[in-house]
């Protein structure tokens, strides 16, 4: 297990596509670039807003195996993304590649990164009473960055430019010489329950406010983070991820969990989410709600690393002294990992979920058309969540009654400018759709990215009710 640094250095630079999704799986949220707080109603609204669940437009509506993907940077370019898919696949690549794809990994936003499925979700609209709504849902995220220190050793190995510049048996310690640098990642699974109703009747304005509740599984948490002069390392998977913990089991203090059920959840939580909307002569909308309020406390195969400091001549002579790039720059990764932090098992750890603040305002014009706008920021720095403020505008547009094009443009949450895309085929009783958060992102030469979110089971049962 002191080699996670490795594990996650492998992860990002040759699997980005493996955990390829944005905050929603919902194809029409992805459709407009994730806006979504005024349009989402239904079992949609669990985990954005609650109370929208006061104005469903379906007695009862549900969908199965709904999911969407993605991944995008601020740093690399088409090219540099070419060079890391040949490191992927074990292929020897030349110096100026490895110095091109350090320079383009040195970032304080390398990657982010998600994948998010709903498996079951249903709601149920009933008169007078409000709107009730559950799921399941499996919400994996990530995001890196690094210094030049890092990223150098990780793609030039023993020619990376600190070798020239520090006293090689000097104590160097993480919080120092990787200043700046960070690996988050979170899988987490959802048990949902929503409710919302309407709270306020007025001559133009109604007014509904709405509450969830979540359940939480944690399957797998990893953090290395080098900021202001600290560092924070600390690990826990599932043995349903087949992490390594042969070097901790004789510890009386490591709380080993086993395979021995499906998913064998290392950490368990909850989490609250709280919502207001109102609609005004029922064209425009105002929403604003505060999710994922809440921790998750992990208590089982849970490792955190202390910064013991290493030396460069450690390091130096641990290294392959040979030109296979990638076995050099793992040996080198790992001789960090081993001589300066060193993991211990611990009771437990409580981490605070990926706390948001959203709101949204929108306008219906006319039956064919919808607009909103949204507005989203990150109210701690939980693993998870997104890296800065995002924004966005989404269109709704229906030439026919049963066909919807939906488009917009966002930018924000770590990422560049976004131009999104999608449609779906509607009925009273059945839809299925796919979105994607930016047509642009494929064939852009720099900050190359992807997404993609579908659903071919989402049906309605009932007339929907006018809002």
């Amino acid at each position: 297990m002191k080699k996670v640094l490795l594990a996650a250095a492998t992860l990002l630079t040759g699997q980005v596509t493996a955990l390829a999704q944005s905050e929603s799986s919902s194809y029409s949220v992805v459709s407009r670039g994730g806006v979504q707080n005024t349009f989402v109603h239904d079992y949609q609204a669990i985990g954005i807003n609650p109370a929208n669940l006061g104005r469903s437009t379906s007695l009862v509506s549900f969908t199965v195996a709904e999911f969407g993907a993605f991944y995008s940077s601020q740093a690399f370019t088409r090219k540099t993304l070419k060079s890391a898919m040949k490191l992927a696949s074990d292929t020897s690549i030349g110096m100026e590649e490895r110095i091109e794809l350090a320079r383009a990994f040195t970032s304080d936003n390398v990657l982010n990164l998600g994948a998010d499925v709903n498996t079951l979700a249903i709601s149920v609209s009933v008169p007078k009473i409000g709107g009730f709504a559950v799921s399941n849902r499996q919400r994996m995220l990530g995001h890196a960055g690094f210094n030049k220190n890092f990223s150098e050793l990780l793609f030039l190995g023993q020619d990376a430019s600190m070798f020239d510049n520090v006293d090689p048996n000097k104590t160097l310690f993480v919080s120092e010489i990787f200043d700046g640098s960070e690996i988050k990642m979170s899988w987490v699974n959802e048990w949902n329950f929503a409710y919302g109703r309407k709270i306020m009747e007025l001559p133009l304005v109604n007014i509904y406010g709405g509450f969830g509740y979540k359940y939480l599984q944690g399957l797998g948490l990893y953090e290395f983070s080098a900021k202001g002069g600290k560092v924070k390392a600390y690990n826990a998977f599932s043995p349903v991820l087949d992490a390594n913990y042969d070097d901790y089991l004789d510890d009386p203090k490591f709380n080993y969990d086993s395979a021995d059920g499906l998913l064998n959840p290392v950490g368990r939580g909850h989490g609250v989410d709280l919502g207001l909307s109102a609609e005004i002569i029922k064209i425009v909308k105002v929403s604003a709600s505060v999710t994922d309020l809440g921790n998750i406390k992990w208590t089982e195969n849970l490792l955190e690393g202390q910064d013991k400091g290493f030396t460069l001549s450690q390091m130096a002579e641990d290294g392959a002294n040979n030109n296979d790039f990638w076995k050099d720059a793992g040996k080198m990764a790992r001789a960090i990992v081993d001589s300066a932090l060193v993991f211990t098992p611990v009771n437990e750890m409580k981490v605070n979920l990926p706390t948001r603040f959203r709101f949204g305002a929108g306008v219906k014009i006319g039956q064919r058309v919808e607009v909103g706008v949204d507005y989203v920021a990150p109210l701690n720095k939980a693993p998870g969540n997104i890296a800065s403020d995002f924004v966005g505008l989404g269109v709704d547009f229906s030439p026919i009654p049963v066909f919807r094009l939906s488009s917009g443009v966002s930018s924000g949450a770590g990422d560049k400018l976004n131009i999104p895309f999608g449609f779906a085929i509607t009925s009273p009783v059945y839809e299925f759709g796919i979105g994607m958060r930016d047509v642009t992102a494929p064939f852009t030469k720099n900050n190359p990215g992807a997404s993609v979110a579908m659903g071919f089971l989402r049906f309605k049962i009932g007339k929907p009710q006018i809002i």
